[in-house]
């Protein structure tokens, strides 16, 4: 009985493991970022009518914050741009935790 402890503690954990070093497919999000309308207002690097992915990813949120701020986003975090984001309720929760895991693997 201890040893299928052990060998279920050791399979927990490498599935934890493979949940935290989940390769992300650039090719998949980008086409969520398209088929959610994500490109509509944001670009990789530069300004469009809302900040980079970049610049989100600088501000170093965690991958469900950002899944919080496409949900409800809050305008006051980005006071510079004049048209607030408005809230993506339409995208599954499954995509966007891939963008939010996708923004911030372009921390520099």
């Amino acid at each position: 009985m201890k040893y299928l402890a052990i060998v279920f503690s050791l399979f927990l954990g490498f599935q934890s493991a493979a949940q935290t070093d989940e390769v992300i497919d650039e090719v998949e999000v980008k086409g969520l970022l398209t088929r959610n309308t994500c490109n509509a207002c944001h670009l990789e690097e530069g300004t469009m009518v809302g900040p980079s992915y970049l610049a989100i990813a600088k501000k170093e949120y965690d991958e469900n914050r950002i899944v919080e701020l496409i949900y409800d986003p809050e305008p006051e975090n980005w006071p510079n741009f004049a048209t607030p984001m408005a809230p993506m309720k339409h995208v599954p929760k499954e995509e966007a935790l891939k963008i939010a895991k996708w923004i911030n693997s372009l921390k520099p």
